[in-house]
């Protein structure tokens, strides 16, 4: 028999979310819906300090337990389903956002009076739990590679439409202009404009954007910079006019408008607009435009691969025949899948991928996800799956690789590659997250329990290039893999 390298393995199911490992743990929340859920119950910690505080402050209390109410009703409303509740990238890249910025902010106002002591002590305590600035950028990351991969509208995704299905939860003003913040870095000002349009559309004044110094001027200001980018003085003026009359003390506002409209009076350069190209094969099978036509192929149960399989058969869908590749059904028990998520609920890591220019693997944004290994000795039920592997294809298991198991997080994917090592992946998902072949055109995607079989060697043992394949990002709901 062939060796279990001549072949990939995937199993999709859905593991619920397992608590973290004490101690020094490795961040990377935005990367892995299973970090997040955590935090959910850290930000609900923090609330009950900040409601301590207020009741010790008679003379802000009316200010601050608006707040405190304010955060409470929608962090009580995610507690009774807290994986549910990540698996919206909405929900998951709001929830980084205000414990890596909302927070920090609350604390600055805090400590600006005499009665900070009792409450610093307590938020400190729980510093060491919360985002960093790189979870932060890991979640601006995730929601916008959602909305380029799946073409969503920007406004209708904000106000919590993915993919034409409605959701509870909305981006806030502050949210959109974090967004529209991170696009300007990346010199990607069209896309930071209708963000910060959405911002600017979205905005209230009220406690909460006073308490976190965030003002409409912000927003006014940065749309007046990303338009003079795109070399559009004119509108550039009208923006930045409009924040200098809400802030008509700022010297610096009044300046910067006095500079502008000068630089509009004198432009002679053409407007430019930053457009993007053609969507790729990825793009496009992600957003369901491969052919629908159904298989002219069979599904059989099969009996014949091993002896064992005349006893239990396996449910066998063939979907390509050159390249072979087989769905297999209800491959993994529910019991099979807790125990799994059992293993290695203490133990996941940011993913990376092998440089072949560094010789060695890295941190790369063409995977997001998080992982654990499982050694071959680490349970029966490991053992009892690569069983079911040898089953499935009737290839020699002896030399197989250590279990990989994986959880994707907001907006989490795997870009198109060629897997060269046992690799396995898991969830049924709501929206999102299926595997793609776009070389041949072919989308499967995830569901409970199912093994994904493809040879990625042709019978002269060369490369088949056919079977580059990638993982959509997960739009909405909680991906596993192993």
């Amino acid at each position: 028999m062939y060796r279990l390298t001549r072949f990939l393995f995937l199993a999709f199911i859905t593991i619920t979310y397992a608590e973290p490992s004490e101690g020094n743990e490795e961040k990377s929340f935005a990367i892995s819906l299973a970090s997040m859920v955590p935090l959910l119950d850290v930000e609900k910690q923090l609330i009950e300090i900040l409601e301590n505080y207020v009741k010790k402050l008679e003379d802000k209390v009316v200010f601050l337990k608006a707040l405190g109410d304010e955060m409470v009703e929608e962090n009580l409303e995610s507690l009774k389903d807290p994986e549910g509740y990540v698996s919206n990238p909405l929900n998951s890249f709001r929830l980084i956002r205000r414990l890596q910025r909302d927070w920090i902010n609350i604390e600055a106002y805090i400590i600006t009076h005499k009665e900070e002591n009792e409450y610093v002590e307590a938020m400190a305590a729980h510093h060491k739990q919360m985002p960093t600035s790189i979870d932060l950028q890991d979640a601006v990351e995730g929601i916008d590679r959602l909305q380029t991969v799946y073409d969503l509208e920007i406004d209708a995704m904000a106000n919590g439409i993915l993919n034409g299905k409605q959701y509870k939860y909305r981006l806030s003003s502050l949210d959109r202009y974090t967004m529209g913040v991170h696009l300007f870095d990346q010199k990607r000002y069209q896309d930071a404009l209708f963000w910060l349009y959405s911002s600017i559309l979205s905005y209230q004044n009220n406690s909460f954007n006073t308490v976190l110094d965030f003002h409409k001027t912000k927003i006014f200001e940065l749309y007046a910079e990303s338009l003079l980018e795109l070399n559009r003085p004119k509108d550039a003026l009208t923006a930045i006019s409009r924040a200098a009359e809400l802030n008509i003390f700022d010297t610096r506002l009044l300046k910067r408008k006095n500079d502008i409209e000068m630089l509009a009076k004198t432009h002679k350069l053409v407007p430019q607009e930053q457009r993007g190209g053609e969507p790729t094969d990825f793009q496009l099978g992600c957003r369901g435009n491969f052919s629908t036509i159904p298989s002219k192929l069979y599904c059989i149960y099969n009996t014949t691969t091993t002896a064992f399989l005349r006893l239990a058969p396996f449910k066998m869908e063939f979907l390509s025949l050159d390249p072979y590749i087989a769905l297999y059904h209800d491959v993994l028990t529910d019991r099979e899948i807790v125990t799994l998520k059992d293993l290695v609920k203490t133990n996941l890591k940011r993913a990376t991928v092998f440089d072949k220019y560094q010789q060695k693997n890295t941190i790369n944004h063409e995977r997001t996800a998080k992982i654990s290994w499982l050694p071959d000795d680490s349970s029966n039920t490991t053992l009892g799956i690569i069983q079911k592997l040898a089953d499935m294809t009737g290839l020699n298991t002896s030399g197989w690789e250590p279990m990989q198991i994986m959880n994707y997080g907001l907006g989490g994917h795997f870009k198109e590659h060629f897997d060269f090592f046992n690799f396995s992946e898991m969830s049924d998902v709501e929206q999102g997250g299926s595997t793609i072949f776009p070389n041949i055109r072919t989308v499967v995607s995830p569901r409970k329990g199912t093994a994904l079989v493809w040879y990625n060697l042709d019978n002269a043992l060369n490369a088949d290039s056919r079977t580059l394949h990638a993982a959509c990002p997960v739009l909405a709901g909680s991906k596993w893999g192993a």
